[in-house]
């Protein structure tokens, strides 16, 4: 995924998109900052999340990632903080070291719980893979760097796209994308064949839906897309992050009504367990609605409220009550659950929701000084993921959490690293701290569905409302464009949303959005003191 298979008037316009979205996120940061209620701060990542509001309605899917369409523009980049590790060391000892502040320490490799063999990398995977024969897979639209572009690669039918894909795989392609549709699928040919490289083509990503018209598929065997074990025993424990601002509070409180929901629907064998919240500032008044940890905010966030989330998981092992429960999934506010959630962990290995826009390989001179003596190839080891959501074995974060906040606070010091990765570096300090441990994670895109660009409910297990949704009177989707009807968690940066949202158009196609829009109203329906914040009524309006 990302832009480096655009077209390149297509990488040059969302490059200016992250810039402006970049200025635009600062702007917001001042304005939050300096609020008429008193000690209301941004969300950790509302900057990052005006910017992905500016990427994306600007035209495509960041599930589907359309890489075909010359409008299709992904990729979010800005700002970022510490001094890189110089220290050089060899590849086998960089993936089994932690930064202590002035030597390396060996640790064990990914969960010091599970048995003390080294996990196979990603890179030793790629070298062992076994061909999977013809496997198509209907409106399903693979990700991926272009192998062969296809806009005149027309081929007689999926299975001849398929073969041509086995044909370069010493190329390196590994997904095929095929158009079936008579009509074209947009702008693209019928019976055009793409050709792509994923980085780890056992577990292929991309966009799925009816409103996909492509056929796709792999040439390797692929992993067990569910994963898990249903094992009782292996119950985790939800870490949510926030700070005491209005714009986190209404969504934590959401977020805490329907997590009891499906936890009390899961029944006795289910595996969702205890619930803590990480508040790192000051009291919000929410403490005996929400099982909450106070500990103190960074001291010097360096420009970016985001800096805090790693520094409070670190402080979770040292002030916070030991939990019982072996695995954590971290979470945050815009999460919403729709099903009981099973934990998504293969033994000990952890498990997280990939990201189209976290591609460290793109940039191999901060890589090269933040990860010594990191080969091209281990580049792409580096997984695509942020800490949430994220399940991880809490022996695995406790050891983590110091690294990942080094990791994040060096990055945003950085102004190589700060200019390429802006609002997204503190994901990028996890998924290189992560690596630099040799703790590796499985792929898990069924974790969260991200709607508008979602649509199907499908095998998603949330909901991440973090993209605005618009869309006219008819319910057509108008992306770029403020809909008559629209639903943006940003509109209520400093108030709580009114109860009772308005429905979406009748005509709407989109079954995530009417789910989400329910699940807010019967949350604020429910919930006491709905739009009440230190004593005051700052419930806001519909718009």
């Amino acid at each position: 995924a990302g832009t480096g298979h655009m077209p390149p008037k297509s990488r040059k316009r969302a490059r200016r998109l992250g810039i402006v979205a970049a200025v635009l996120a600062f702007v917001v940061i001042a304005y939050v900052s300096s609020s008429q209620y008193e000690d209301v701060h941004v969300n950790e990542g509302a900057a990052f999340e005006v910017e992905e509001k500016i990427t994306t309605n600007s035209v495509e899917s960041p599930s589907t990632s359309l890489v075909h369409h010359d409008d299709d523009s992904h990729r979010a980049a800005d700002d970022a903080d510490v001094v890189p590790d110089t220290t050089t060391v060899d590849s086998d000892a960089r993936r089994d070291a932690v930064d202590t502040g002035s030597a390396t320490t060996p640790v064990a490799s990914s969960s010091s719980s599970s048995s003390s063999s080294k996990p196979v990398t990603p890179s030793e995977r790629r070298r062992s893979l076994k061909l999977s024969g013809f496997v198509p897979l209907e409106h399903f639209e693979a990700n991926g760097d272009v192998v062969k572009w296809g806009q005149d690669h027309i081929v007689a039918d999926a299975a001849a796209c398929h073969d041509a894909c086995v044909a370069l795989k010493d190329k390196g392609c590994n997904a095929w994308v095929f158009c079936p549709s008579e009509g074209g699928c947009g702008s693209q040919k019928y019976k055009c064949c793409w050709l792509k490289k994923q980085a780890r083509p056992w577990t292929l990503l991309g966009g799925r839906g009816a409103h996909v018209p492509w056929t796709s598929g792999g040439i390797y065997e692929q992993d067990d897309p569910t994963g898990g074990d249903p094992d009782p025993s292996r119950k985790f424990h939800v870490l949510l992050t926030t700070n005491n601002a209005v714009y986190q509070a209404w969504q934590a409180r959401v977020m805490y009504y329907h997590y009891k929901k499906q936890k009390a629907l899961q029944g006795p064998n289910g595996q969702m367990g205890g619930f803590t919240r990480i508040l790192h500032d000051s009291s919000d008044g929410l403490e005996d609605e929400i099982p909450t940890c106070r500990v103190d905010r960074l001291q010097d966030e360096l420009g970016f409220v985001v800096l805090s989330r790693p520094w409070a998981f670190e402080q979770f092992f040292a002030k916070c009550p030991e939990i019982e429960e072996d695995y954590i999934l971290m979470a945050e506010p815009d999460h919403l659950y729709i099903k009981p959630i099973p934990n998504l962990m293969s033994g000990n290995n952890p498990a997280a929701f990939p990201f189209f826009y976290i591609v460290p390989h793109d940039q191999p001179d901060i890589l090269r000084r933040f990860l010594p003596g990191i080969t091209d190839e281990e580049m792409f080891d580096i997984d695509p993921i942020g800490s949430s959501p994220t399940f991880i074995h809490k022996n695995d974060l406790k050891r983590l959490a110091p690294v990942w906040n080094n990791m994040s606070v060096a990055l945003q010091s950085d102004p190589p690293a700060k200019k390429a990765w802006g609002w997204v570096i503190e994901m990028y300090g996890y998924a290189l701290a992560a690596y630099k441990m040799g703790i590796a994670h499985d792929l898990r895109p069924q974790l969260q569905s991200q709607p508008p660009w979602d649509t199907e409910i499908g095998d998603f297990l949330s909901i991440h409302f973090t993209y605005g949704m618009d869309y006219d009177a008819s319910g057509k989707a108008t992306p770029g464009k403020v809909g008559e009807w629209r639903f943006d968690k940003r509109s209520y940066s400093h108030t709580y949303p009114p109860k009772h949202l308005p429905a979406p158009p009748a005509g709407m196609k989109n079954d995530l959005v009417r789910v989400l829009i329910d699940a807010i109203n019967e949350a604020s329906a429910a919930l006491p003191n709905w739009g009440m914040y230190r004593g005051n009524n700052i419930t806001g309006t519909f718009h």
